[in-house]
């Protein structure tokens, strides 16, 4: 559950460094109001979104049922750094929308698509040294390793996972039989630790295994900080991707990590073809839905898909679209300062994404609701 004290503890540490006193009239009551806001914005991790669902009627009802501008707000958590991609490796800079990259699932080399770029830039980095090879990443950018997800700056020690396959895989674009038995990782957590990976990082630190098929452990020889030491910055970038949302850095398996927390908000408009016995589900549970997944650290794509495959577990529809357009309070008042700049995703499963007149006919209905 959330740690009202640590939070405020938290918020004291950050007013200090800023050089405010948060003992003086005005502040006093500031890190009690921000931790309690906090605890709302993330109230989406301490419970299950999923079983809004489970209260459904048989209403024997077979067309679209659409919810639109469903008001929405989350947290926007970008990252970054240079990949292998299918057509060879690419500095970060020049990876776009709709390339192509390698990764690792449960040991084989597989392909992701990447589906969204957005950059920042940061003064600390950490470079990273294995018996595969040498990157460079943030610190906090999380690495498989056998104790499951380890931020780059605490992994010296152990071992990542890493790949030699990638020609052989680039060559071919087949699996490899055989291999050696899953890997998994080892050492348990607290609930605090688990927690604080999560809101750091958006994803469950032990939610990595592994068969080791066309990868291995490498063992890590250094980690050694590295700063910028003139006055501009590095830059990083950050990658969404999908199917899978890990990526390889130098043959080094890694997952997108999350940098600010700071808000997006916008609506969702959400929409299901009941099956054939007509299964629907309470209008106002759509809308707590979009609210327990988006009070979350977030990103729009991975939030938008997460609705859409709810729905598609939980009722068995023939159909579902999601549509959400936000606006990115870090390309507002951070970064490229685009106040107004809307972003819009969406995630369509069964027929309204095998059929494109039912898919049409629930877009116009959405874009018609103005």
């Amino acid at each position: 559950m959330f740690d009202q004290s640590r939070a405020e503890n938290a918020v004291r540490e950050l007013l200090l460094a800023c050089g405010e006193d948060p003992d003086r009239e005005g502040l006093r009551e500031t890190p009690a109001r921000v931790a309690r806001a906090y605890r709302e914005l993330f109230a989406g991790l301490y419970s299950e979104p999923d079983r809004v669902l489970d209260r459904t009627f048989d209403e024997s009802h077979e067309e679209l049922v659409l919810v639109t501008d469903i008001p929405m707000y989350s947290t926007c958590v970008p990252s970054e750094q240079t990949v292998n991609a299918v057509d060879g490796r690419k500095r970060a800079r020049d990876v776009a929308v709709g390339d192509r990259l390698w990764t690792l699932a449960n040991g084989n080399v597989e392909q992701t698509t990447v589906v969204g770029v957005s950059s920042h830039r940061t003064r600390e980095l950490v470079e990273v040294t294995t018996a595969g090879g040498t990157f460079v990443v943030t610190p906090d950018h999380p690495l498989a390793t056998p104790h499951g997800w380890m931020e780059a700056r605490d992994v010296a020690g152990t071992h990542i996972e890493w790949t030699h396959a990638l020609g052989e895989r680039a060559r071919q674009l087949v699996g490899v039989s055989g291999g050696s038995p899953r890997a998994l990782h080892s050492g348990a957590l607290s609930k605090a630790d688990a927690l604080s990976w999560h809101v750091r990082h958006g994803f469950p630190q032990d939610d990595y295994a592994t068969d080791l098929i066309e990868s291995e452990y490498v063992a890590v020889e250094s980690v050694r900080p590295v700063s910028a030491t003139g006055t501009t910055p590095y830059t990083v970038y950050s990658f969404t991707c999908a199917p899978h949302p890990t990526f390889l850095v130098a043959g080094h398996l890694t997952h997108n990590c999350e940098h600010h927390l700071v808000p997006f908000h916008g609506v969702a408009h959400v929409g299901y073809i009941p099956n054939a016995q007509g299964k629907v589900t309470g209008l106002s549970k759509l809308a707590r839905l979009v609210d327990l997944y988006a009070k979350r650290p977030q990103v729009q794509e991975r939030l938008t898909s997460q609705i859409a495959d709810a729905i598609d577990r939980r009722l068995r529809p023939r159909g579902v679209i999601v549509v959400i357009e936000a606006e990115h309070l870090c390309m507002a008042m951070r970064g490229v300062r685009k106040p107004g700049a809307r972003t819009t995703t969406s995630a369509v499963r069964g027929l309204l994404q095998s059929s494109a007149s039912s898919r049409a006919e629930a877009l116009d209905l959405i874009k018609g609701r103005r």
